[in-house]
């Protein structure tokens, strides 16, 4: 491995995303190691600068300083997309002659970085980190960074590979045709063939929410995801035990053109995205029994009436009487007027004062509403 040998110390830069990162304290050997192992990333050397963005201490274990640049370079990738593009925790691989891409999101340790090892080099590598997709074209930023890997003492730190080392098809321009959540069935009793099944789209905001970055930083980012959904025909879950089954599957779903789905959904008005008009005269806002509903960054509302809200970085689904409450709350409501609203709508059962105390707790586990419950 890379070691500080004494000479001249060098400097390089990488490119992460739509950013760049600095590298310096490099003896020769580690300059050429990043070199190979980031040779997707455009390294190029370059005048040692008065403050790189990282610089290796003088006997720092080379695989511990490796991975920190690994976390460096992808949180410039990041930072530098973010409130413009789309960007999934997952891989990109995509059709090496067309640049049709498929998007297989996963939660770290889920299986990621082992179906790109297995299926890279059929496909062009684009990531195994984070998939960056402009919304409006639907095209794919590359972030084809070393692969991060485990030793086989299973303990980090991570030893960092290069595609070219593992012999990962190349870097291409990429157009995203699908979106995928990684689902592998381990410990299978009996062979389980790889399948590609379609997700209704409460299950994929569910499944690929928690594995986006930034996303209520994006304008309108639930919105612009379920668009982009719908615009590949929706999303898809990839059963399977071993990686190499998913081949036939994603060559299938490459090859035909997407087909756009009708949305099944509505987006939320600004008005109701906001919080409720007038003024609290306490910090909580409980003020004679008032509620106040919270504002949230986007929202959308099914068609069988389910209302979905993007709240930071958390989806909220709300069911039953909770979208009700939500459009009723537009102006501070006591519990009492939430009930007579209600039964304006329609006739009311007797235990609806029940319900409605039951749904309002539920607003308040989710921090959406302030005042007394």
């Amino acid at each position: 491995m890379p070691t500080s040998d004494a000479g001249t110390s060098r400097s390089l830069r990488l490119t992460a995303g739509l950013d760049t990162l600095t590298v310096s304290g490099l003896d020769e050997t580690a300059s050429e190691t990043l070199c190979r192992d980031w040779s997707r990333c455009s390294p190029t050397p370059i005048p040692t600068p008065a403050a790189a963005d990282l610089e290796r201490a003088e006997g720092q274990d080379w695989d511990v300083f490796h991975e920190s640049i690994v976390y460096a370079a992808t949180s410039a990738a990041i930072g530098s997309c973010r409130g413009t593009h789309l960007m999934f925790h997952g891989a990109c691989l995509a059709v090496p002659e067309t640049g049709a891409a498929v998007v297989l999101a996963a939660a770290s340790g889920t299986g990621k970085t082992t179906a790109t090892r297995r299926l890279g080099p059929h496909f062009a590598y684009l990531t195994d980190e984070t998939a960056i997709v402009d919304p409006a074209d639907l095209g794919v930023t590359p972030y084809a960074k070393p692969l991060s890997l485990l030793g086989d003492a299973g303990v980090r730190p991570k030893h960092q590979v290069g595609p070219d080392g593992l012999g990962l098809g190349p870097t291409v321009p990429g157009t995203v045709r699908c979106v995928a959540v990684l689902d592998r069935v381990r410990d299978a009793t009996e062979d389980v063939p790889a399948r590609a099944e379609p997700l209704p789209l409460l299950e994929a905001l569910q499944l690929l929410v928690p594995q986006t970055s930034s996303l209520s930083q994006l304008p309108r980012g639930l919105v612009t995801l379920c668009g982009v959904l719908d615009r590949v025909g929706g999303a898809h879950r990839l059963v399977y035990t071993e990686a190499e089954g998913l081949r036939p599957v994603l060559d299938r779903l490459l090859a035909a053109p997407a087909e756009p789905v009708n949305p099944t959904w509505e987006p939320l008005e600004e008005t109701e995205l906001a919080a409720s008009s007038g003024t609290a005269n306490d910090a909580t806002g409980a003020t004679d029994g008032l509620l106040w509903r919270r504002a949230v960054d986007d929202g959308i509302i099914t068609d069988d009436g389910v209302l979905v809200l993007l709240a930071g970085d958390r989806l909220i689904v709300l069911k039953g009487l909770g979208p009700a409450l939500w459009f009723l709350l537009d102006e501070p409501c006591t519990p009492d007027q939430l009930l007579a609203a209600l039964d304006k709508q329609g006739p009311v059962p007797a235990d609806a004062e029940r319900h409605i105390r039951a749904a309002l707790t539920t607003l308040a586990e989710h921090s959406l509403v302030d005042g007394a419950v």
